[in-house]
């Protein structure tokens, strides 16, 4: 019961909103577009779902609450189904950004929550199951067809081989940063595409989201040898996408448009977190309190960026329900 009212009080919040968001103004505005000029070649979900809405009642009001049902829920369901540490999960998708960052980019956040549910079969090895749901993830947000060579690069083994493929894909990013928006603005045909020159293409991201996004791999490579029983598929392949998370904030740093991909890398951690705490091996209970510290000082450092990334922007942190319009 506890997670179905975790459900409905996130979905509510979110779906339920009145410009809160730095993009609320413009889906407004893009609403009846969607409606309109549907396309089965750039975004189709968009108008699908505006039309849904529409039939329901014809309100953009409708479609925010739809995208706000679409994103949340199968997180949450997702994460209950999968039965391992579902309150720490939970805590963490709201903690490490990912639902409050869905109120600025909403199209992005839905197909991180297809692509995020995909994960078994990533996980699996399914290669084409793993496509599909990048297929439908893109029908949201094109862009997300750029998680498809994360096949390759996430897969169940940890090497210097993997972590060299990582870098490198890494510093493509870094030193083509042009060549990356204009194969972005292609992807997007033109819709929703920023300005070279504005300030979500040319401003630095801030510092204290980059270290955030390491943190995860950071703590684990320091507790590695201590743990017991986390030789798994679900370690290698989580460790590998928090790992591509972390190399693509660095390397999108300096960048706030081109880093939003990593809206699509960073709800992976919501898996992998609760798993680089595990039990210790006998000879190391020594150390538990010290692994229980630094435990309890990583929720806090994410309870601290929460706060931080919502009171920064004004268009986040003055919330107001739709019915106060």
């Amino acid at each position: 019961m506890s997670y179905i009212v975790a459900a409905v009080i996130l979905t509510a919040v979110s779906g339920l909103r009145y410009m809160v968001g730095t993009d609320y103004k413009t889906y407004v505005i893009m609403y009846s577009e969607y409606i309109d000029n549907f396309s089965i070649l750039s975004q189709p979900a968009l108008s699908i779902f505006a039309k849904i809405s529409s039939l329901i009642y014809n309100d953009y009001a409708t479609w925010f609450f739809l995208m706000a049902v679409i994103t949340v829920v199968p997180v949450i369901v997702f994460i209950v189904k999968r039965g391992k540490s579902i309150e720490l999960a939970i805590l963490l998708y709201i903690l490490i950004g990912c639902w409050h960052f869905s109120f600025n980019i909403v199209k992005q956040s839905v197909a991180a929550t297809i692509l995020f549910c995909g994960y078994p079969f990533l996980r699996d090895r399914k290669f084409w199951y793993w496509c599909a749901f990048c297929a439908i993830a893109a029908a949201f947000h094109v862009s997300a067809v750029l998680m498809l060579p994360v096949y390759f690069l996430a897969d169940n083994k940890i090497d210097k081989k993997r972590i060299a493929m990582l870098v490198f894909f890494a510093l493509i990013v870094r030193f083509f940063y042009d060549k990356l928006f204009i194969f972005m603005a292609l992807l997007k045909r033109g819709e929703g595409i920023a300005d070279a020159t504005s300030a979500t293409v040319t401003q630095s991201v801030n510092m204290l989201r980059i270290v955030v996004n390491c943190m995860p791999v950071a703590v684990y490579a320091f507790f590695k040898k201590t743990y017991k029983n986390v030789e798994n598929d679900d370690i290698y392949c989580l460790f590998n996408l928090s790992l591509l998370n972390a190399v693509l904030n660095v390397a999108s740093m300096g960048s706030i448009y081109l880093n939003r991909i990593c809206s699509y890398t960073n709800i992976f951690n919501i898996l992998f977190i609760p798993l680089i705490f595990p039990s210790l091996k006998p000879e190391h209970e020594k150390i538990k309190p010290i692994v229980m510290a630094v435990y309890a000082m990583v929720l806090v450092f994410y309870f601290i960026f929460w706060i931080y990334d919502l009171y920064k922007n004004p268009d986040t942190v003055n919330y107001y329900w739709i019915f106060e319009r």
